[in-house]
């Protein structure tokens, strides 16, 4: 059974977006985090899924080959609409997966047990286990599943903060290459306008102004003005 679209789809698609993590090379921290789940849970495959517009994408996995599946397949589709952990003991049981080609086919899911990961407000994905025979969770399991999904949510979100500072150095080396642009062309004028004094100042003035705001002195011959 498809999955219907969360009620913030837009919003939650445009918060995955802003991540800017989709297609990403693999991360030692989030490889870890999905080892530990493997391992603490008891399940061969463990996954950080990311449920975009018609795929699940697979940031960190253990225990599975693919990197992604088609999101009207995928059990996350259905665990990000649920406030919490959603439980799957016995997928063949299930009406909503029975007919599923991974309940069916590969990797014959039977249990699954997935947790939201939120950001901003808006499940974009989960941390979820998976294994091919039928299980429960204990509430020991259940405690250490959603810790550790808090601690993948950390991450994304100081993943993002590291591409804006980023994106903002970048900008900011931008706006000095263009304050030296202007330095440059300042001292072309003053050989050239020897005789414009006035002109002179003015572009002094705004080159003043432009490297003040990004905290740099500016030279002149021997001078240096902060």
């Amino acid at each position: 059974m498809y999955a219907p679209l969360a009620h913030d789809e837009a919003a939650r698609l445009q918060t995955l977006t802003t991540l800017n993590v989709l297609d990403t090379p693999p991360d030692p921290v989030l490889d870890g985090l999905v080892r530990s789940a493997a391992a603490v849970i008891g399940c061969p495959i463990a996954l950080v899924s990311l449920v975009d517009v018609r795929r699940q994408w697979f940031k960190a996995r253990v225990g599975l080959e693919a990197n992604q599946w088609p999101r009207e397949t995928a059990f996350c589709a259905h665990a990000i609409l649920e406030g919490g952990l959603l439980e799957v003991p016995d997928a063949q049981l299930d009406p909503r997966f029975a007919d599923s080609p991974l309940v069916t086919g590969e990797p014959h899911v039977r249990f699954y047990a997935g947790v939201p990961l939120d950001v901003d407000g808006h499940r974009i994905g989960t941390l979820c286990v998976i294994d091919s025979q039928p299980s429960r969770l204990n509430d020991a399991q259940r405690q250490w599943l959603g810790d550790l999904a808090r601690a993948v949510e950390h991450w994304l979100v100081s993943w993002r903060q590291y591409q804006e500072l980023r994106q903002a150095i970048v900008e900011r080396q931008q706006a000095e290459q263009k304050a030296r642009s202007l330095l440059e062309e300042l001292l072309r004028w003053q050989e050239a306008m020897l005789g414009r004094e006035d002109r002179v100042q003015q572009l002094k003035i705004e080159v003043n102004e432009l490297l003040a705001g990004l905290g740099q002195p500016v030279r002149y011959g021997s001078q240096t003005k902060p």
